[in-house]
């Protein structure tokens, strides 16, 4: 039998249903117009955009250490608005505040 390595850098099965029950809401209420994905040997990351504008807004991302980060574009560059050693933790800036837009 031959075992094939999982890369720590690639997303798991619960990383994208972390990641998909944050992305369903916002797709379907149309707050993001698409998500794409791009992997690389070193990274996994799912680009979001926004309706109405011709570039990403946000990228959610495991790096080959197995980190997590959530950054924004500001249009000067990328910033990181959320980091954790889950994706859930990483994603914990969306989830709050749609917690919060839910309550009031």
């Amino acid at each position: 039998m031959t075992v094939i390595a999982f890369s720590v850098a690639r997303f798991t099965p619960a990383d994208l249903a972390e990641f998909n029950a944050i992305a369903e809401i916002k797709l379907n209420q149309g707050q993001w117009a698409q998500v794409t994905r791009e992997s690389g040997r070193d990274f996994d990351r799912l680009i979001i955009c926004l309706p109405g504008l011709d570039r990403p807004v946000f990228r959610f991302e495991r790096d080959r250490h197995g980190r997590y980060r959530l950054h924004f574009n500001d249009r000067a560059g990328w910033y990181v608005i959320g980091s954790g050693t889950t994706a859930g933790e990483c994603l914990a800036v969306w989830r709050t505040r749609a917690r919060r837009s839910s309550a009031t």
